[in-house]
């Protein structure tokens, strides 16, 4: 607490003036000693729910000293428990601005402002009970009174709405209905004097007296008093205990025993098969489900197998047309250039290792010159030993290809002179130009 004269913490409680000024604080600390001691009496209050009682502590608290930060935080929460939002932040503003370090109003602030939806469905409840005021005065009280259960559902904590809905009622001759809208608002605030009030009205129209708390139940369902057996009395109460024979007690135990295995035999026996075969069943279920994929999956593999052999052997196929391909080729090429050296046993050699499936049809023209001139003809589709067969068939146009062929040949060594190599091959010797004339008719 500081000095109310010149601001200085004073230290010692104990003194009744300040030790800095001089000035006479015992007034002072009564002042602060009387909203301490009711801000005390308001938290006791709200902790057992009596929050009219705590606003009306809390307020005479705040009477005595304004700067009291926890009644005024604490007068703001108990105006949010009964629905009093707008009330609640005036008081947490104030607290705020007073203190704003180290200030829970600060928090509560925050809180309430970080959930928007909650805020604004708050304030648009209060501003329908406005409206369902301004209609039971206008004299529309059915319409007031649908307006305000929906207001109670949104904000449920509203006492101001359980008392104008229970006051509605309670003109519509509706008791029952208006005692149990007052004992939801007695649920907030126990010692609400306007809820009070119409629960004795209540209470005299219907000549039933309203209770608030309900019994407590025993452990068979019997209720129980507080105030049961508090005059101390001893109840001596007659034992119903009976000494049972021995026979009796046999038969009962041999009783009970045939009862259990009957139950046995016939409820759990049964459930206990039943599992067994439901497992069973499922055990082959799976069994056939793994068959099953284990198959398609052995077909899906052996197609893929065979769909791989089928390519290997088109590759291989591929390649050994590739590879007679090439050595025909090469092999023609050879040929065509011993014939040109007039060495016709080479080209005759040669011109037998010539696949003529394989040749082009302008390789073809070559062939047949160089088969005119040696008498020999190279692989037909049709030799299965691999031997050469005379190719008796020669065309007009392979005729013409071969002279052709023959005259560009002789014209190509004499102009060679007496050099031993063919320049006219130079390039490759495959170009058409060279050929035009044997393949014309």
């Amino acid at each position: 607490m500081n000095c109310i004269n010149c601001g200085a913490f004073l230290t010692d409680t104990d003194l009744d003036y300040c030790p800095h000024c001089g000035a006479n604080v015992l007034i002072q600390k009564k002042v602060d000693y009387l909203s301490k001691l009711y801000y005390n009496q308001g938290l006791e209050k709200a902790s057992i729910r009596d929050l009219s009682g705590a606003i009306s502590c809390l307020k005479q608290s705040l009477a005595y000293d304004k700067r009291n930060i926890r009644a005024r935080n604490l007068l703001g929460l108990v105006y949010f428990e009964t629905g009093e939002v707008v009330a609640a932040l005036s008081e947490w503003v104030i607290s705020k601005n007073i203190q704003k370090n180290r200030n829970l109003a600060s928090e509560y602030i925050a809180r309430l402002q970080a959930n928007q939806n909650k805020l604004e469905t708050i304030n648009e409840s209060i501003k329908k009970y406005n409206n369902a005021l301004a209609m039971c005065r206008e004299g529309h009280e059915d319409m007031a009174a649908i307006r305000l259960k929906k207001i109670l559902s949104q904000n449920p904590k509203l006492i101001k709405g359980y008392h104008l809905l229970a006051l509605i009622q309670m003109k519509n001759q509706e008791w029952n209905k208006a005692r149990r809208t007052l004992k939801k608002a007695a649920r907030i605030d126990k010692t609400n004097t306007t809820t009070l009030r119409f629960l004795r009205e209540v209470d005299e129209q219907t000549g039933v007296t309203t209770k608030m708390e309900k019994r407590r139940k025993g452990l068979f369902g019997n209720e129980k008093n507080e105030n049961d057996n508090i005059s101390g009395e001893i109840v001596v109460r007659p034992s119903s205990y009976k000494e049972r024979s021995k026979i009796s007690l046999f038969f009962t135990t041999v009783l009970g025993f045939a009862a259990g295995a009957a139950a046995f035999w016939l409820l759990v026996l049964p459930a206990v098969k039943q599992d067994i075969y439901r497992q069973a069943n499922q055990q082959i279920i799976q069994y056939s489900d793994s068959l099953s994929s284990q198959s398609v999956e052995l077909t899906k593999a052996q197609g893929e197998a065979a769909q791989s052999s089928d390519t290997a052997d088109a590759v291989a196929k591929q390649a050994e047309e590739e590879q007679k391909r090439s050595q025909s080729y090469e092999a023609l090429f050879n040929a065509y250039t011993a014939m040109q050296q007039e060495d016709l046993d080479t080209a005759a050699l040669e011109l037998q290792k010539v696949y003529v499936d394989t040749l082009s049809d302008s390789a073809k023209g070559i062939y047949s010159t160089i088969s005119g001139k040696t008498g020999v003809s190279g692989i037909e589709s049709g030799a299965s030993d691999g031997t050469s067969s005379v190719d008796s068939s020669t065309d007009g146009t392979a005729e013409a290809g071969a002279d052709a062929a023959a005259s560009a040949g002789e014209d190509a060594q004499s102009s060679d002179g007496d050099s031993g190599e063919d320049s006219s091959y130079s390039d490759g010797g495959y170009e058409d130009s060279s050929y035009d004339g044997g393949y014309t008719e």
